[in-house]
């Protein structure tokens, strides 16, 4: 068909026999048609309208061609419909025949090299889809193995916990004890305190009742003195004498006087030094009591210290638990999604076997 003729259907919608001219004006010309030659041709139409039209321009070509080596004798009756071979030139038929065959032989190397693909995307995805089983199968055995690592660690944790409560009730005991003990000693050092302190007060009064005695018997004794005194005034011989033995026995109760009071002192140095003693090992026991107190106070708080810790231990343990547990159900997830996935079949590029019919004429 010629360009004059193709030209005059611009004027309404894209039609089949409109494709069929202008792929047949372009096959004359020496061109192969394609979608933008086609549209070029005509001057106008979309490609999606013009895309199918030409596709079946090439799936009757073949036809036609067999159509025209199969009924020359027909185009000599006078059958020819004015869309078949018949009617083209040698040039335009030869030129018919080997855009077919380059056509078939591309469209055949087109599936090949589809096909190809495919296979070798299939390959691959089993080939990653066996990886992944792999992976997974490792990551449960894993997951598996860091199940029991951290059921064992949680079971020790808890048994350690369950050690640091006893360890912390015992020392709670302990301390309980050591509390009472401190007390009763305490009551005791005050008990003994109180007894010392009323010894040093029985011990300052008699101390004070042997001074009134010795005091008392030194203003007898001067007045013994005083009555020999006299007596020696009347006999004096007797009073040398008396005088004598008076300062004999002044004398020897002046060093009787004498040794009481140094024994009285002695008696009381020695009181306030067994007070001091006692009172200095009062004091070293309640600071020894003190800072085993603080000792046990201190064994206590690194205890709770140590309970602290190893709760939070626990909760990194469990936590760590349930990340693992969350990305090893995204993983099955994903896996399993890619196992129910549709594998798309290949298309195949081959001509329409189906026989078209002909165009009906312009």
């Amino acid at each position: 068909m010629r360009m004059n003729q193709v030209t005059e259907f611009r004027g309404r919608g894209i039609q089949e026999a409109d494709v069929f001219a202008a792929a047949d004006a372009l096959l004359a010309e020496g061109k192969r048609p394609t979608i933008e030659r086609v549209r070029l041709t005509i001057g106008r139409g979309s490609p999606n309208t013009v895309s199918p039209m030409l596709e079946k321009w090439f799936a009757t070509l073949g036809e036609r061609l067999v159509s025209h080596q199969a009924g020359t004798g027909r185009s000599a009756a006078g059958n020819d419909d004015g869309h078949g071979l018949q009617a083209m030139p040698v040039g335009v038929r030869n030129a018919a025949q080997l855009l077919w065959e380059t056509a078939r032989r591309e469209a055949e190397e087109v599936q090949r090299v589809d096909t190809a693909a495919v296979r070798a995307q299939l390959q691959a995805r089993e080939k990653s889809l066996a990886e992944a089983q792999g992976v997974l199968a490792q990551r449960e055995d894993a997951f598996a193995q860091a199940r029991v690592s951290l059921d064992a660690a949680l079971a020790s944790s808890q048994q350690a916990r369950e050690t640091l409560e006893r360890q912390l009730k015992d020392h709670a005991i302990e301390a309980h004890r050591v509390r009472g003990a401190l007390e009763d000693e305490i009551k005791r050092l005050t008990a003994l305190l109180s007894q010392a302190t009323e010894a040093q007060e029985r011990l300052r009064g008699e101390h004070a009742e042997a001074l009134a005695t010795k005091d008392q018997d030194l203003r007898r004794a001067e007045e013994r003195h005083a009555a020999q005194e006299r007596r020696m005034l009347e006999e004096v011989d007797r009073a040398r004498q008396a005088a004598k033995q008076a300062d004999a026995g002044f004398a020897r109760e002046q060093q009787r006087r004498v040794q009481s009071e140094e024994a009285a002192a002695q008696t009381l140095e020695a009181g306030r030094q067994r007070l001091r003693e006692t009172q200095q090992a009062a004091q070293q026991i309640e600071r020894e009591l003190r800072e085993s107190l603080a000792a046990k106070g201190i064994d206590l708080a690194q205890a709770r210290a140590e309970s602290a810790a190893q709760q939070d231990r626990l909760a990194a343990l469990q936590l760590r638990i349930d990340e693992e547990r969350g990305a090893h159900e995204a993983t099955r997830q994903l896996l399993s999604a890619a196992m129910a996935k549709p594998q798309t079949a290949p298309k195949k590029a081959t001509p329409r076997s189906k026989r078209a019919k002909p165009a009906s004429g312009t």
